[in-house]
């Protein structure tokens, strides 16, 4: 066989491409290979600047860039979803004087390939986006954006749907769910509430990524379907939080209930699953005020950032109990790590400012610097923690960078019970703390960064550490042997801590990482103005924290206390620091409360504020709330 005009290398000479590849069959694979992203608000400049100018800012590449004549969208792709859930959080950033929107387009190939079209493969992809263009059509005209209600009752007889063949089959109709929610979640749908009653529903398995699309639902229909087993709502358990109100009448599952106890099981069961349901079939089974005061986080202020309200969620949960165990019993804490688990700790030695330590105002003030550099390890307010600095622009050692590094269970509590005992009033003064909240979709977690202050109260449990340096496994050996008996001071520290948690069995978060900073006691002004102006977070209910309980209520305004009986605590019995921030009538009623109640001085304070120092509102809430409240509540 010649190869003689084939062209150079015996290549077909197919309009001068190799092997037949055009650029077209390029970008379609590419296309094919990538997620889909669409930016505006880029005409100020090039399609090539803008392109640059991603890429410097976000470390993000947009490939195969292109420009829609008639809208004037730049569309691009980049490699995966998690990639372009990341340069969508840029949307907003400024270029070249105006605001770039960054969105997700709406894959073609993938809701094709999700129903069944072979797109992909398929070089007659006439049908895609007829598919795609019926579908979103379907979805605008059963959205209500006024109520944010989306009916999607009785869609296998929409007249549409039918006509274009999506109930054709049982492989079509199984899939035209998951198609619909993916459309539906590009679309960036603001929704409080579906309807999907009369789709003759056996389970809720077809529609299961409803949760995944509108994790943040409120109100949902499930009525005249065909739903048997109470169990088949496990699907959802742990994923639809906040929703609020649930219809499933004219089901068997309710239909076919014979007693009273059935009724109150099928309650219980849909409390389980849904841990704000407050109506179910349009009937009240929780006390909304009650639900609130207890899912609500208390923190109002200026330093509180949550992604959305599912991390938020779950971040201010993990954050209240876990500081209240780390207070009161770290032995608790290990449920949440595990042998993979690390936690270490560093001294901050680089605060360039010099300030006042805490023991009392005729301390001469130093520098960090001073401190960090003494001789005596007693001599610094630091002494229980610098054996235990993982700081590497002071620790050289790799023998000393990874003795100090705690992983697992076993080095971790170690490590926890040599340092000090601690308070942190997270709930008495949330003003003077940061909280800050983001998904890592690395590990499918929540990356956690707390800021704030905490008091020392008591030295460690095993003081091991200072009273015998080289057990600490860093490079200490008898360089503090000399004066080890002297006591170091205890007070203020400001920290900041950073966990990365993701979750476990059962529900349960684990701690993956937990990275403990310890500085000087400085205020919180990075955070807070002079005057603070509470800020409303998603989903949590205004609050005013106040920071001058005294004036912030009258005495004029609170009922009398009932008298005490003969040899009861009275207000000076109560802690100098408790004292302070009260006036003396808000003393009576706390003595008051903790007695009547036994509640430990965190909870009785939370409750006579949230109770605006009424005596008496505070026994009616304690009395609602008691079946909840935790053993840790108690003293």
């Amino acid at each position: 066989m010649s190869y003689r005009g084939r062209g150079r290398g015996g290549y077909n000479n197919n309009n001068g491409n190799r092997g037949g590849f055009s650029q077209q069959n390029v970008d379609q694979f590419a296309a094919a290979n990538s997620v889909p992203v669409e930016i505006l608000g880029w005409n100020n400049a090039t399609q090539e600047e803008c392109i640059s100018f991603i890429a410097r800012k976000t470390k993000i590449s947009v490939m195969n860039a292109s420009v829609d004549q008639q809208t004037g969208i730049l569309r691009g792709y980049v490699r995966t979803a998690a990639v372009a859930d990341e340069l969508t959080q840029w949307s907003g950033v400024k270029f070249a004087g105006q605001s770039l929107k960054i969105t997700k387009a709406i894959a073609v190939n993938s809701i094709s390939g999700q129903m069944g079209l072979g797109v992909a493969t398929n070089t007659n992809n006439s049908k895609a986006p007829n598919t795609i263009e019926t579908i979103t059509t379907f979805l605008k005209s059963r959205y209500n954006p006024e109520s944010k209600l989306l009916n999607l009752s009785a869609v296998d007889r929409d007249p549409q749907l039918q006509q274009e063949g999506f109930f054709a089959s049982i492989s079509t109709t199984s899939k035209f769910f998951p198609a619909l929610m993916k459309i539906a979640d590009e679309l960036k749908l603001e929704v409080d509430s579906v309807d999907v009653s009369g789709n003759n529903l056996k389970d809720l398995t077809s529609i299961s990524t409803l949760a995944q699309t509108f994790p943040l639902l409120k109100n949902l229909a499930l009525s005249n379907n065909n739903i048997t087993n109470i169990r088949t709502f496990e699907l959802w358990k742990r994923k639809l939080n906040f929703l609020r109100e649930l219809v499933v009448m004219n089901n068997p599952l309710v239909s076919n209930l014979r007693s009273a106890n059935e009724v109150d099981n099928i309650k219980l069961e849909m409390m389980k699953n849904f841990p704000r349901l407050v109506v179910l079939n349009g009937e009240i089974v929780r006390d909304e005020n009650k639900l609130l005061s207890l899912v609500s986080f208390p923190f109002a202020t200026q330093g509180m950032f949550f992604q959305d309200e599912t991390i938020q969620q779950v971040s201010t949960n993990f954050i209240t109990n876990f500081f209240n165990l780390w207070d009161t019993n770290r032995q608790e804490l290990m449920i949440l790590y595990q042998q993979e688990s690390q936690f270490s700790m560093q001294v901050d030695s680089s605060h360039p400012h010099v300030i006042e330590i805490e023991s009392g105002p005729s301390t001469n003030s130093r520098s960090f610097s001073s401190y960090n550099n003494s001789n005596n390890n007693n001599d610094s307010p630091f002494g229980y923690y610098i054996p235990h600095s993982r700081n590497l622009t002071k620790v050289s050692s790799v023998k000393s960078k990874m003795a100090r590094l705690a992983v697992g269970q076993q080095n971790i509590f170690k490590m926890f019970s040599q340092l000090p005992k601690t308070r942190h009033d997270l709930l008495s003064n949330p003003n003077l703390f940061s909280l800050e909240s983001y998904s890592y979709p690395q590990l499918g977690g929540i990356l956690l960064t707390l800021h704030g202050y905490f008091e020392e109260t008591a030295i460690p449990d095993d003081n091991s550490a200072v009273t015998n340096p080289s057990s600490s496994g860093g490079n200490n050996r008898n360089r503090f042997q000399k004066n080890n008996n002297k006591k170091i001071p205890l007070g203020k520290k400001s920290f900041d801590r950073t966990f990365v948690i993701i979750p476990g069995p059962n529900g349960s978060m684990i701690v993956a990482s937990d990275l403990l900073t310890v500085r000087l006691f400085a205020d919180a002004d990075a955070w807070n103005t002079p005057t603070p102006t509470p800020v409303v977070q998603a989903g949590v209910p205004s609050q005013q924290v106040p920071t001058n309980v005294p004036a912030a209520v009258p005495n004029a305004s609170i009922p009398a206390v009932p008298a005490a009986a003969p040899g009861a605590p009275t207000p000076n019995d109560l802690p100098p620091d408790v004292k302070a921030n009260l006036n003396d009538l808000q003393q009576q009623i706390l003595v008051r409360v903790l007695v009547d109640t036994k509640l430990n001085f965190q909870f009785a304070i939370m409750l006579c504020e949230q109770s605006q120092w009424d005596y008496q509102q505070c026994i009616n809430n304690f009395k609602q709330s008691v079946a909840t409240l935790p053993p840790t509540a108690y003293m």
